[in-house]
């Protein structure tokens, strides 16, 4: 019970998702339909100035989501064309969220306005979009440039939105270096950057790929699927399949709006935070079957047995740095890393200096 107890708190007692709401934002309807708040997510409130053109708007509702629409217009009036869901993955506590997702990206920019047409009344918000978006002012301001991300500066959005300490106990950042681009196509190359110095994990390979058309709806660019490696408290967890994408700004210094998908072995995660004596005992089991509770549960692994938890995270940046990345072909089987000298598949490791007695 003490586990069930811990874990709740873990992933379901920030509740991360909610913005402050006042005013405008923040909608309380009674009709002879239904009573019900409505919030809005995203935007974060009215009036919101920076809203990143490829987001979804979302309204948060306490009743009415099954038969609720949202419509989008521009200042001209004229409608935005799109599809509104609705998201259920939400733990126990929470309200659905209504989602509009635009059939094509909004415009860089520009002024727009949400109604949420639902059973308890139309709450409406306008917002504007971020110069992000606006076409890049030549390919050569990325070509060969380094960007780094502060992950712990990005946001869970599932599970629940509420995982978040997860990124806090991250052991190493990411590095993006531009191979090559042209108007179809990124080269890139993705480096572990250990959080402690700002140095590359030289233990760690780099993820060198291109991919023809991940950079055909430019300054936006897509990459995936790839397994990423992550360092979570001193033990490698993996990514599995992970989805990227990103918008670079027109002048080229950094890239924002960035998104991350992809599976996580609930064993994996279980032994990680064991090992900070933040879980009693290493027990998937009880992690998926307390998600299931929540409509957050676990999906089959590759291995087949159901321990894989879907991750996304949001709001990642990377801002344009001298760091020096340098082509890593093997794990832990570096000049520079005390890890090569354990490593028996490193049949080198015996002529770096680091492993010297």
């Amino acid at each position: 019970m003490r586990l069930a107890i811990i874990l709740s708190g873990l992933f379901f007692g920030c509740n991360n998702d909610f913005h402050s709401t006042t005013g405008e934002d923040k909608a309380l309807v009674t009709t002879e339909a239904c009573e019900s708040i409505a919030r809005t997510l995203s935007p974060a409130s009215a009036g919101q100035t920076n809203f990143f053109y490829r987001d979804n708007i979302v309204f948060s509702v306490t009743d009415g989501a099954d038969t609720a629409l949202i419509s989008v217009t521009d200042s001209t009036g004229a409608s935005i064309d799109g599809e509104t869901w609705v998201d259920d993955r939400v733990a126990a506590d929470e309200p659905l969220r209504v989602v509009f997702t635009p059939n094509a990206p909004l415009q860089a920019s520009t002024d727009y306005s949400a109604t949420l047409d639902y059973c308890a009344g139309s709450p409406s918000v306008d917002f504007r979009t971020s110069d992000l978006g606006t076409p890049i002012d030549g390919l050569e301001r990325i070509d060969g440039a380094v960007y780094s991300m502060d992950m712990s500066a990005a946001k869970v959005v599932q599970p629940s939105g509420v995982a978040q300490v997860l990124l806090t106990l991250l052991d190493n950042d990411l590095a993006l270096r531009v191979d090559g681009a042209t108007d179809d196509t990124l080269s890139l190359a993705v480096a572990s950057v250990r959080v402690e110095d700002g140095r590359q994990d030289t233990c760690t390979p780099t993820l060198d790929f291109s991919m023809p058309g991940n950079f055909t709806q430019a300054p936006a660019f897509e990459v995936g699927p790839i397994d990423v490696p992550f360092d979570l408290a001193g033990y490698t967890v993996m990514l599995y399949d992970a989805h990227s994408s990103a918008t670079f700004a027109s002048n080229g210094i950094r890239f924002a709006g960035g998104r991350m998908s992809g599976a996580v072995d609930a064993r994996d995660v279980v032994v990680a935070l064991a090992g900070q004596g933040v879980l009693p005992s290493e027990d998937p089991e009880a992690l998926c079957d307390l998600l299931g509770e929540h409509s957050l549960g676990c999906s089959p692994c590759r291995d087949g047995e159901e321990y894989c938890l879907y991750l996304e995270v949001a709001d990642i940046e990377g801002e344009k740095t001298e760091l020096y990345i340098e082509d890593i072909d093997s794990v832990d089987c570096h000049v520079d890393c005390e890890d090569s000298c354990e490593n028996d598949t490193c049949e080198i490791a015996e002529e770096f200096e680091v492993c010297a007695s």
